[in-house]
């Protein structure tokens, strides 16, 4: 079986059956992924609906794995560097509280320079 980066086709079609939509839809059901040819170049891929599906899923779950490795890093530095600190992650509630604060703060200090 033919792949790209570990990603399976199972069959072909060239750019000239492409124009036959019963020959792209009878493929397309036996086989979910279809290799794109002109001649003997390689032009792209072309999925059905649940092949995309499944790759949408696979893509995710990757990015939720690397989101959950690089949280585990970044704790690892601050307990590395802070040790005993909480690390407490970010929320857009919890930055503008912080954005509140600093103004606060800012203000605070410039109306005891002057």
């Amino acid at each position: 079986m033919f792949s790209i980066d570990r990603f399976g086709l199972e069959a072909e079609i060239t750019l000239s059956e492409f124009r036959s939509e019963a020959a792209v839809t009878s493929r397309l059901l036996q086989f979910h992924r279809l290799r794109v040819r002109r001649r003997a170049d390689f032009v792209g891929v072309l999925l059905d609906s649940d092949a995309w599906q499944e790759l949408v899923q696979l893509v995710d779950g990757l990015q939720a794995e690397n989101a959950r490795l690089e949280d585990e890093a970044a704790r690892a530095i601050l307990a590395e560097r802070l040790p005993g600190a909480v690390f407490e992650p970010g929320s857009s509630e919890r930055a503008d509280a912080l954005d509140r604060e600093y103004k606060r703060l800012v203000a605070e200090r410039a109306g005891d320079v002057s």
